[in-house]
This record gives C-alpha cells, structure tokens and sequence, in this order.
C-alpha cells in the first residue's frame, strides 16, 4: 500500500512538471438588432497551431509538445502574424448554425492576451463576423474536435447572456433568439456541477495536494471532517465575494499563496502525530485562498446574471463532491488500511507529507518567478 502511496504522488508531481496546462476556450456571441453576428474565441491557439489533441490534460502529454514549446515563446507579434496566415483555416473549424444552414463567419481581428505569468498558457483572442439568415430563430455552436471544451456564450441585446459548456467534438443545444427564453433549472444545475467537479478531477492538482494533505495525520474521521467544514465553509465564501466582486486578488498573489498553504500542512504534517485544534482555523484561512482561486474559474467563463446563485451553489457542490472523491479514494487505498498502524506515521504521512511539501516548494517557486 505504501509503494501506490507514492506512485501516486510522484505521478502528481510530474503533473507539475509543466505548466502548459489544456484550459477551456470562451466563445462569445453578439447578435444585434441587424441580425448580425459578432463572435470572439478565446482559445489557447499555439496548442491548435501545434495540433496538440484537446483530450490532454497537459500540453507535454503531446508528442508535439516541442511544437507547442516552440509557439509559446514566440513574441505576440509573431504570433499573431502565423494566425492570420492561417486564418481561413481556422474559419473553417468555426462551425455556428441556425435553421440547419452553416453561418459563413470571416476572421476580423488577433490579439494575443498579455498574461502575467510566462509559465502559463496564453489565450489568444480571435474576432469573426456573420450575418444570420432572415427569420432566425435559434443558432447552435460546434466545438470542433481540433479544440478544447468551450464555455458557449450568446449576448442579445436588453437580455442576460445564455451560456453553455459544450465538450469537444460535441454541438450546443439550440441557443433560443427569443428574448424570453430561459433555460431549465435542471440543465444548469447539472453543467455547473460538473464545472465544479472537474476542476478538482483532474484539473485542480494543487487542491487535490491540499485535500490528500489534509487526510494524512487525520486518524479519526471526526477529526477531517472538521477541517473539510471549515475548508467548504472558507473557500463557499470568498468564492462567492469574487464573483460579486467584493474581493478580488490578482492571480499572481493567489497562487503563490495557495502553494505556501500547502508547505504549511505538510511542514505541520511532519511535526505532528495527531490534529490539535487551531488546524481547524488553519485551514479555514487557507480555504479562504482556494476560494479565490476557484472564483477565478467562474468569472472567466461568465456566470449570467439570471442563473447565478445556482449556478454558484452547483459549481460548489460539485467542488465537493471532487474533494469527497479525493478523501475516499485516498482512504480506500491507503488510510482504510494503514492509518492506524503503529508504523504509519514514520513510514507513510511523514514521507508523503515531504513528498508534497517538495511539491509545494516546486510550485512556490515557480509562480513567484513568473
């Protein structure tokens, strides 16, 4: 049990290896009262100029990850410029219907995000334009296989935007033009939850290192469930002061930040053989900096003002039940059957916990050097 202990987080920490991680594009759509339509992608472009397969959960999974690696260190100029020669063949990829008749869209414009942290992917933003057959009355969007998941969101005029997550290789459900429309409670309920969800597994590698550190000299359940409240209860609220925009902290803070919270569990891990009392407070702090980085997701992809609160408590729920899956899947494996070893401390949390205090560090320095 101790050796798949390790291989699992020495798997994780070769996760962390690269930063070059495969995020969700954002797609916006305009309509006005001309019928024209106006488009802006978001996308991670070097990892579809390198043909990286969106499936990866990391660009250096690829075999083209040179390629990638190459285009990412390319000035936004340049960039910029190998976009535009290819243009008409990304054009091509933007596939937007209504009536079952494909909308002809034309490339207007390549901007290349600045962002703050040189290890991270960049977006790249791209404009198309459109004019929507007369007597439109809904369109769909393809996200083609060559792209990433992508937040689908249609803006009409006096009206909050609809948005959809539409996976790879898959079409929206027909966005309605009618003003009135709304969607049902359900389909929201289930999109944000898996939102949620997948940003703990697989994409949330340093809150699921927090999680696991969290479990470690945990020996009574009474004990993580405690910490796991207060966590919940810390990060349920700066999550929802971000996205109201009461709080906001750049990334370049948060982060960094995030990664020291998990050097401090692991460094109390190693010290200590039971949890004292002020872990609870501990950890409420630090769940407050998760939160934060939570809202991040959220507020890139643009909560409509008419689902929101359920959209909030979705996306929270299935945070949960990430962080719920972590914990069992971690007692199933090892704590279940070893937790209460005499030898435990000395031969499991101690090593592990030192395992993920490196990783920590790894991270701490990594986003500290931008």
């Amino acid at each position: 049990m101790k050796s798949v202990l390790f291989g699992v987080l020495l798997a994780i920490f070769g996760l962390t290896a690269s930063a070059h991680e495969m995020r969700p594009a954002i797609a916006s759509m305009t309509l006005n009262d001309q019928g024209l339509l106006a488009v802006e992608l978001v996308v991670n472009l070097e990892a579809w100029l390198a043909d990286i397969d969106p499936s990866f959960a990391d660009t250096d999974d690829s075999s083209n990850a040179a390629q990638y690696d190459s285009l990412r260190a390319r000035p936004p100029s340049l960039l910029a410029t190998k976009v535009e020669v290819r243009g008409k063949e990304f054009t091509r990829v933007l596939q937007i219907r209504s009536g079952g008749k494909e909308i002809a869209m034309k490339m207007s414009g390549v901007v290349v995000l600045p962002v703050e942290d040189g290890s991270l992917p960049r977006d790249t933003k791209l404009s198309f334009g459109g004019k929507l057959p007369s007597g439109a009355k809904t369109l769909s969007y393809a996200v083609d296989a060559s792209l990433p998941n992508t937040a689908v969101r249609l803006f009409l005029p006096g009206t909050a935007p609809q948005v959809q997550f539409v996976k790879t290789g898959q079409t929206s459900d027909e966005l309605s033009l009618d003003r009135n429309i709304t969607r049902a409670f359900s389909t929201v309920i289930f999109e944000y939850i898996e939102l949620g969800f997948t940003h703990i597994l697989p994409k949330g590698l340093d809150h699921i290192i927090f999680i696991l550190g969290l479990t470690l000299i945990s020996k009574r359940f009474t004990d993580l469930l405690i910490q796991v409240t207060a966590f919940t209860l810390a990060h349920s609220v700066t999550l929802a002061l971000g996205l109201y925009g009461v709080v906001s902290i750049a990334p370049s803070i948060v982060e960094p930040l995030i990664a020291a919270s998990i050097i401090y569990i692991a460094v109390e891990n190693i010290w200590h053989q039971k949890v004292h009392v002020s872990r609870a407070l501990i950890v409420f702090l630090f769940g407050l900096l998760h939160g934060l980085g939570f809202s991040g997701v959220l507020t890139e992809l643009g909560l409509p003002e008419q689902d929101f609160v359920l959209g909030l408590l979705s996306f929270n729920v299935g945070v949960e039940i990430g962080q719920l899956a972590v914990i069992t899947l971690a007692y199933l494996i090892v704590g279940f059957w070893t937790i209460h070893k005499p030898w435990y401390q000395n031969r499991i949390a101690r090593p592990a916990s030192g395992l993920i205090g490196v990783i920590g560090v790894y991270w701490l320095i990594e986003r500290l050097a931008g």
